[in-house]
């Protein structure tokens, strides 16, 4: 049971959630080009790999953020960033939802 509180308590399990949102992305990306899932040509396929980077990168500026907000000394400068860059990402992504 204390490895489990170890883990929670240090920053593995965050950093393990970031490389697993990275590897979804890398991978959603990936099949759907290999598939041909937008099939309505390049502007289509842009406009779906534009939906994942954003709806995943807003998800994982969220996991930075918890990172640097949780340290034994925590970054104001690096949590505000990381908290910008969800905001921009979630704006983005609701802009490629709209123009649907």
């Amino acid at each position: 049971m204390d490895d489990l509180v170890r883990v929670f308590d240090s920053d593995l399990l965050p950093i393990g959630i970031l490389v697993l949102i990275a590897c979804e992305a890398a991978a959603l990306v990936w099949w759907q080009r290999s598939r041909g899932v937008a099939r309505g040509g390049a502007a289509s396929q842009g406009a779906s790999t534009a939906r994942i980077i954003s709806f995943l990168g807003a998800g994982g500026s969220l996991v930075a953020a918890m990172i640097f907000h949780r340290r034994d000394v925590p970054s104001p400068e690096a949590f505000a960033l990381a908290m910008l860059s969800a905001l921009v990402m979630h704006l983005w992504h609701i802009a490629v939802l709209l123009r649907r």
